[in-house]
């Protein structure tokens, strides 16, 4: 009682990392950090406003985000807003 999966017989490529494999990034260059867990939702907030704010130019002007509210390492309540202004 084999399955067809365990009877076939795979390459000796498969699995492990290859050159060009795995998702691709909508942006340029990417780099993993380690940041504390509570400002995970501004980091997300952050690179939100950055995406919806990559098309203004000097004609715009200064977008600001909604207030993200986080608190601080100490425990301290805040709201976090991001301000974008075009530069010519």
């Amino acid at each position: 009682m084999f399955s067809k999966i365990s009877e076939k017989k795979f390459s000796e490529n498969w699995g492990g990392k290859r050159e060009g494999s795995g998702r691709k990034t909508k942006y340029e260059k990417t780099k993993v950090m380690r940041i504390p867990e509570k400002y995970s939702e501004v980091i997300k907030a952050l690179i939100e406003h950055l995406d919806q704010t990559a098309e203004l130019d000097q004609n715009y002007k200064p977008v600001e985000s909604d207030p993200v509210f986080i608190r601080s390492l100490k425990d301290k309540k805040q709201d976090i807003t991001f301000k974008t202004s075009p530069k010519s």
